[in-house]
């Protein structure tokens, strides 16, 4: 392989690794797929002693203009208490989609709030048998509605840390039990790590610009 191959080809792998964020980075068309742990505290618990409960994921994230994005997770949860020594868990598995408000697009930490809402399916509880309440009309389907703000970290153009603390209002008085007269709620807070891929017009552009860096050289 000739010097200049080689040189050409090292700076298109270095470029793809330490990009610095000159393009922005919620370029539209964006897309970024990852994956996220995240802990559940159930609030206004009434009698019930809440306890963290922990969960997974995968996530997306898509920039449709600068400045604004479509996000989305798929997740399975939980929200634990305790009575006396024994824990309770009521587990739940949901579809989220959320609109945010990227304020520093072309920077490499970025905070956005964002609102949105999802389908879940769960296991009702009541809140001091653990087991699914009798005598009562219930679903095991809920509408959710949550928001809050997050921050995102881009080490380069491909890769993003977030932090995702949501507050969620559930439909339902049983993911914990019904100690409350009204529906539950409770705060979630996301670990994500995604991956981003470009649009075609992106890479071909990047491909042109290094040929032609390299040809003056």
């Amino acid at each position: 392989m000739s010097k200049p191959s080689f040189t050409f080809y090292i700076s298109i792998l270095l470029i793809f690794m330490l990009v610095a964020p000159v393009v922005g980075q919620t370029r539209v068309g964006k897309l970024g797929i990852g994956v996220d742990g995240s802990m559940q505290y159930v609030l206004g618990a009434g009698s019930v002693n809440a306890s963290p409960g922990f969960g997974s994921g995968i996530n997306m994230s898509l920039s449709l203009m600068e400045g604004l994005s479509f996000r989305s997770k798929f997740a399975i949860n939980q929200l634990s208490w305790k009575i006396g020594s024994k824990t309770i868990t009521t587990d739940f598995m949901s579809i989220n989609g959320y609109l945010s408000g990227d304020l520093m697009p072309n920077s490499s930490f970025n905070i956005f709030p964002f609102v949105g809402g999802g389908v879940v399916f769960y296991d009702p509880k009541d809140e001091t048998t653990g087991v699914r309440p009798t005598n009562v009309t219930y679903s095991s389907f809920d509408v959710q509605f949550g928001g809050g703000v997050g921050f995102e970290y881009f080490p380069n153009e491909f890769w993003s840390i977030t932090l995702l603390p949501e507050y969620v209002m559930t439909g339902s008085r049983y993911f914990n039990g019904p100690v409350n007269t009204g529906n539950d709620s409770y705060l979630r807070v996301s670990l994500q790590v995604r991956y981003y891929f470009f649009d075609q017009s992106f890479i071909t552009k990047l491909l042109e610009t290094l040929r032609a860096r390299m040809k003056h050289k």
